[in-house]
């Protein structure tokens, strides 16, 4: 075994491992909807990112949910159009998660804790059980988690 083989695994199982984030819907929707909307330019880096296996991105399957209802009030957004952009989600390999006692029981907790939906709650205790960081575009949810590391604010994030 000559040493360039050794270094190609190495860059290989560095190419491989992409830093994951979990994202929760008011970032997703700025994919669809960008209207008057604000960092739509962070929210389509991380959508790059994820294309180009930079990053990973994990989610509640809550996501699907509020992404459909949330298009579904939009006055440019009909039936076909809110099944393209639900297509579209699914076709990007985010990982759903499917609910389960441990997340709805940190959930809970985070609701109580933080005194905030437990809709929100169920993205940042994903990523607290999954030891990543939650991005979110919500700025009033931010500021009502302060002090929790595992949440950043998409204004914040740092593209690289």
């Amino acid at each position: 075994m000559n040493g360039n083989s050794n270094s190609d695994s190495l860059d290989f199982l560095i190419r491989e491992t992409a830093k994951t984030y979990v994202l929760d819907a008011s970032v997703c929707i700025k994919w669809f909807s960008s209207e008057d909307e604000e960092h739509v330019e962070k929210a389509s880096a991380i959508r790059v990112q994820h294309r180009d296996n930079k990053i990973s991105l994990v989610a509640p399957d809550l996501l699907v949910y509020e992404i459909a209802n949330a298009l579904s009030y939009n006055p440019l957004f009909d039936s076909e159009k809110v099944n393209e952009a639900i297509q579209s989600l699914y076709q990007m390999d985010i990982k759903f998660v499917k609910p389960s006692l441990t997340l709805i029981k940190e959930a809970i907790n985070l609701r109580f804790l933080k005194e905030i939906t437990i809709y929100d709650a169920v993205y940042i205790a994903l990523a607290r059980y999954i030891n990543v960081q939650c991005i979110t575009a919500d700025r009033k949810l931010f500021n009502s988690i302060s002090g929790l590391s595992s949440v950043i604010f998409l204004g914040d994030y740092r593209i690289s």
